[in-house]
């Protein structure tokens, strides 16, 4: 039963690559950190996002801003959040294999923090990735701590193209 769920979920991923935007931009995660990024840590502990275009432009390039809302494509490495067995529903894309607990923390905005459309992406570590999707600069913070500046709604992810 297992293996047929498992079958479903990738026929589904494999469905989800068809549909990618035409009209995506493509960017390097070295763009998206080219600057010195340091957030105003919020008077809240509760969830607060700042999506603000004024408050942003004090932290952001105006050409970084103005990626907000576009459809992309970005290559970088998979650190896995939320998973079901090999598929991954949530994830961060990092742009080296040594952005993980052991390694190298990265700065404020050196990662996309992406949560996948549909069934999710296949799981994989060391390898490059790219990434599909809907760019969302926001900076968030979850109960007082930095969760991230960009996220994507991921349509699509290719697994070794670099």
């Amino acid at each position: 039963m297992k293996t047929i769920h498992l079958a479903a979920v990738i026929l589904g991923l494999m469905a989800n690559a068809s549909s990618v935007l035409a009209e995506e931009l493509s960017i390097n995660l070295t763009d998206l950190s080219s600057f010195d990024y340091q957030p105003e840590v919020p008077d809240s502990g509760d969830r607060v996002v700042r999506a603000d275009k004024d408050y942003l432009l004090n932290f952001l390039p105006e050409e970084i801003f103005n990626l907000d809302k576009k459809s992309i494509s970005i290559t970088g490495y998979m650190m896995p959040i939320k998973t079901d067995g090999q598929i991954v529903q949530e994830f961060l894309l990092v742009p080296n294999t040594m952005a993980c607990c052991f390694g190298v923390m990265p700065s404020y905005n050196e990662f996309v923090y992406v949560k996948m459309s549909g069934a999710g992406a296949l799981a994989v570590e060391n390898v490059p990735v790219t990434l599909y999707g809907r760019l969302s600069i926001e900076e968030t913070w979850e109960n007082g701590f930095f969760s991230h500046l960009y996220a994507i709604r991921g349509q699509k992810v290719e697994i070794g193209k670099f």
